[in-house]
């Protein structure tokens, strides 16, 4: 009975996959009403990124293909002048449509087929600091800064920011320890952004101005 069931669990699995992979394949499936290539493409065209259809147009009241979604796609990628929000949406949507780009002669690298979408800055920075005081011998610091800045997109409107820094002395080899700087998420829309978590303020002034609001009590960074 147990080997029954096994035998059963294991050919339901290989036909799921199977059948998964058919639809991938299959240029001329319905992309699923729920896919957040929508979502996306809608974001992309508001910005004037993709044109849509043959007439110039996107209409996101009907389901499309993966052959239409790619030719949208295609057409994004060759656009160069766009924002780095866009520019991440048109690698992601690039990755998961690169089978049909593909057979529409598009070359998608490895790098873009396999995109993330958290992506990695940072810097290294060295400090001397020399401190004078008359009358009083001459202390100098030499202070060196390991900072890491990832960024992820969550959704067209959305995406998450963090910084964590390291600092060592080199003076006296004091190390301190990695220390979580900022880390928020930030909409953006229209007319109106919004950001949420630990941030740091360029200007107590302008965020005091009418219209802004903030909720918290200790800002650091």
């Amino acid at each position: 009975m147990k080997k029954t069931l096994v035998s059963a669990l294991a050919t339901a699995l290989v036909v799921g996959a199977a059948s998964t992979t058919f639809a991938a394949a299959n240029p001329f499936s319905d992309v699923p009403r729920d896919h957040w290539a929508y979502d996306a493409v809608t974001q992309l065209a508001a910005d004037g990124v993709v044109e849509g259809y043959g007439d110039g147009t996107f209409r996101g009241d009907r389901n499309i293909t993966r052959y239409e979604m790619a030719q949208m796609v295609a057409k994004a990628m060759a656009k160069g002048d766009m924002s780095a929000s866009d520019r991440a949406l048109v690698d992601r949507l690039a990755a998961e449509f690169a089978d049909e780009l593909n057979n529409l002669g598009v070359r998608v690298s490895n790098l873009e087929r396999n995109a993330d979408m958290v992506k990695w800055t940072g810097k290294v920075q060295y400090e001397y600091d020399s401190l004078r005081n008359e009358g009083q011998k001459r202390d100098n610091d030499n202070t060196l800064l390991f900072r890491l800045e990832p960024t992820a997109e969550i959704n067209p409107h959305w995406h998450a920011v963090a910084r964590l820094d390291a600092k060592t002395n080199t003076k006296d080899d004091t190390t301190s320890n990695v220390t979580l700087k900022r880390a928020y998420v930030q909409g953006d829309y229209d007319k109106f952004q919004v950001r949420l978590g630990k941030m740091a303020l360029s200007s107590s002034e302008g965020y005091q101005a009418p219209g802004n609001l903030i909720l918290d009590s200790t800002f650091t960074g």
